[in-house]
């Protein structure tokens, strides 16, 4: 019961954090909870680990930045492909930063489900 509402907790989490990962260049595959059954203990340090993401300097400035503009107008520099504006510069080195941060240390649990052995699938 308690895994389950953490689980629904960093879910909840990933869902607000995710328009903002993806414009970061975090692929979709580990913007969720890996299947299977998770320890408590598990979960609760992957939402500390999110959490603290979360708050941290690099994401919120890269919120900062792309609050900068309305969503329109960032859709419409990629549309007609317009670059090396002050606010592109100010983003792209925003999403650098929350990248390489999303990368290090990221539980486990953030990755994609592992791929089965033709052995080890139950029959």
């Amino acid at each position: 019961m308690v895994a389950q509402t953490s689980n629904e907790t960093i879910n909840g989490l990933l869902e607000e954090m995710k328009p903002m990962l993806i414009v970061a260049g975090v692929p979709k595959g580990q913007i969720r909870v890996r299947d299977g059954r998770l320890q408590i203990k598990t979960l609760s340090a992957a939402f500390d680990w999110l959490h603290d993401f979360r708050m941290s300097e690099e994401f919120s400035e890269l919120v900062k930045v792309r609050k900068l503009l309305p969503e329109a107008t960032w859709k419409r520099y990629k549309l007609y492909e317009i670059d090396g504006l002050r606010e592109q510069k100010l983003l792209e080195v925003a999403m650098k930063k929350v990248a390489r941060k999303w990368k290090s240390k990221r539980p486990s649990v953030f990755n994609p489900n592992r791929k089965r052995r033709d052995n080890d699938k139950k029959e």
